[in-house]
């Protein structure tokens, strides 16, 4: 057996820049966070071979001194903070003093720095951790750091690296984030000839959001903002018709800081809930800001992750703040009227979280607009709420057994049958009517679920029951159907069982009983539904319609597709170039 020996300080230090500078994005997200903590207004980064070869981060910054400059290069030497209580509120990005060694460390760095007010500047350059060379030279105000040979005395983390694009794709992302973060800075990425990011300070969120992604992302993004006492959210989001396949274009900036978190992407994805289709995904910016004290940011080597004093408060504020923004767009509540819409009121006292009181969260808010629009498929415009009476329609028939065609007062009006009753089933579902529609059975129906999926039934059967399925345990794995949605009598009882627990069972356990409730009442109405490819009589059909204009949402069904789509009779005419009408 090996005997237990205190590691080479050069084998420690590199072990300790690997946590810190894993790849060229990270050698990046140091260098840049440095220069903003050093209140720079202009940061340019330069790269060759997608930073492998060359980094170099040059900024406005504040400088440093001839003095302190070389104990930059000196691990766990900092200006952040003090004292062990310090770490209870920090407000810079970096604070640990580890960086600017870590990357020394591991590459041949220079650095050259001018402080304001100095005479001149200092150049320090080192290679493998060692100061191979200091001396006074000429520089302009700020900081000049060039990373050269990244890995180069580390070659099994070289081989470890992707290809040029690749890392420079992560830089690129990276780079993004940290603009998104701070709109006031000026920030380019050069590689050779090519300038792939200059975005010039932004006067608002989604001016910089325009210079990140493009102005044509942007005008499908909708700004929303909330603020409760110290803490407050700002951000902007996408439209249900504009989704994403990748999950990655949702950006949680807390105090200024990029990070990764379960908490706040989960409430972006119940903010969501039943207007987005299986597997795609919103764009959505937030930035909060929680008195530091709230956030402890010592939890990660390279500070990608934070963790919250009291995360179902930061839970609740980001999730009402987008149900707010969304609820605004769907005609549901004046866009210029802040208020805590009931649903998000439920999951934030799920969390233990008040609502504030009305001196605390008000309108009008500048940052959203009185009349939203967006563009629907096709480019025509039109808002979630239709602006006439489905049963007013005149029903022109059924196509492929799957569509209503029908007339409406500005073109033809075209409805998905499956979605269209998915989403009536789904409203009668929602309280207080589960229990009103349930229908007990007169032969209760028999289950049998894996012994895994046990526990989880037992667990949530009282949740089956508010959202109209009753069980009861017969004992083993084995539950007895008693009762169910009416409208669901007919179905294939153990196959609507089996797709509901084999659906929930895997979610974690963090989720909200209201969310579980959603997804049930979402898969029983999916269950329930007319199917596409069943024929309709007019008389089915113009029933159907009726029932739209009673929904709170006749826009999506619970999944997230569209219910209905129109065709202007403008876009009918061009289509056979005769004269508007």
């Amino acid at each position: 057996m090996a005997q237990i020996k205190v590691l080479d300080p050069k084998v420690a230090a590199l072990i300790a820049a690997g946590e810190v500078v894993t790849r060229p994005a990270a050698v990046v997200k140091e260098l840049v966070e440095n220069s903003l903590d050093a209140g720079a207004r202009h940061i340019t980064v330069e790269l060759k071979e997608g930073g492998r070869r060359l980094i170099r981060v040059v900024d406005d910054g504040s400088g440093m001194s001839p003095e302190e400059a070389p104990l930059a290069l000196v691990r766990h030497a900092t200006s952040k903070i003090r004292r062990e209580e310090d770490l209870l509120g920090i407000t810079t990005l970096g604070f640990r003093g580890e960086a600017l060694p870590s990357i020394a460390q591991v590459s041949r760095l220079e650095l050259l720095t001018r402080a304001a007010g100095a005479p001149g500047g200092l150049r320090i350059f080192a290679e493998g951790g060692k100061i191979r060379e200091v001396g006074l030279a000429a520089a302009p105000f700020g900081t000049q750091v060039t990373v050269a040979d990244l890995f180069f005395n580390t070659p099994v983390r070289q081989k470890f690296l992707k290809s040029r694009e690749a890392e420079q794709a992560h830089i690129l992302e990276t780079l993004r984030h940290l603009a998104l973060g701070h709109p006031e800075v000026h920030f380019r990425l050069e590689v050779g000839k090519k300038t792939l990011i200059s975005t010039p300070p932004a006067a608002s969120l989604l001016e910089r959001v325009a210079g990140v992604y493009g102005p044509e992302t942007a005008g499908g993004l909708v700004p929303f903002a909330l603020t409760n006492g110290a803490w407050s959210v700002t951000g902007v989001l996408s439209l249900p018709d504009f989704t994403l396949a990748s999950s990655r274009f949702q950006v949680l900036i807390v105090n200024k800081r990029a990070v990764q978190d379960r908490v706040l992407a989960a409430a972006i994805k119940a903010a969501y809930q039943g207007l987005l289709p299986r597997g795609r995904h919103p764009l959505a910016v937030a930035l909060l800001t929680l008195p530091p004290e709230e956030v402890d940011v010592n939890i990660h080597p390279a500070k990608a992750e934070v963790r919250f004093r009291d995360p179902g408060r930061v839970y609740a504020l980001l999730f009402t703040a987008l149900r707010q923004g969304l609820a605004a767009l769907s005609g549901k509540s004046p866009g210029y009227q802040v208020t805590w819409q009931p649903e998000a009121l439920a999951v934030a006292q799920d969390h233990g979280v008040e609502p504030p009181s009305s001196n605390q969260v008000r309108g009008p808010s500048p940052l959203l607009p009185e009349t939203p629009v967006f563009p629907l498929l096709g480019g025509s415009l039109r808002s979630p709420t239709p602006g006439f009476l489905f049963q007013d329609l005149v029903i022109i028939g059924q196509l492929q057994k799957t569509y209503i065609l029908a007339e409406g007062p500005a073109g033809l009006i075209v409805v998905d049958q499956h979605a269209a009753h998915e989403r009536v089933l789904y409203e009668t579902l929602k309280p207080p009517h589960p229990q009103e529609s349930s229908q007990a059975l007169l032969f209760p129906r028999m289950v049998e679920v894996t012994s895994a999926q046990t526990d989880w039934v037992l667990k949530h059967l009282e949740l089956l029951a508010q959202a109209g399925l009753v069980l009861e345990h017969f004992g083993g794995s084995t539950f007895m159907v008693r009762s169910v949605p009416a409208w669901l009598t007919q179905a294939d009882l153990t196959a609507v069982v089996l797709d509901v627990v084999e659906t929930l069972s895997p979610v974690k356990s963090q989720i909200s009983p209201q969310r579980v409730q959603e997804q049930v009442r979402t898969l029983l109405a999916c269950h329930g539904a007319i199917k596409a490819g069943q024929k309709l009589s007019r008389e089915e059909m113009a029933e159907l319609l009726a029932r739209l204009d009673d929904l709170q949402n006749p826009s999506h069904c619970p999944h997230g597709r569209p219910l209905w789509y129109l065709i202007p009779f403008s876009e009918i005419r061009r289509s056979f170039r005769r004269p508007p009408g």
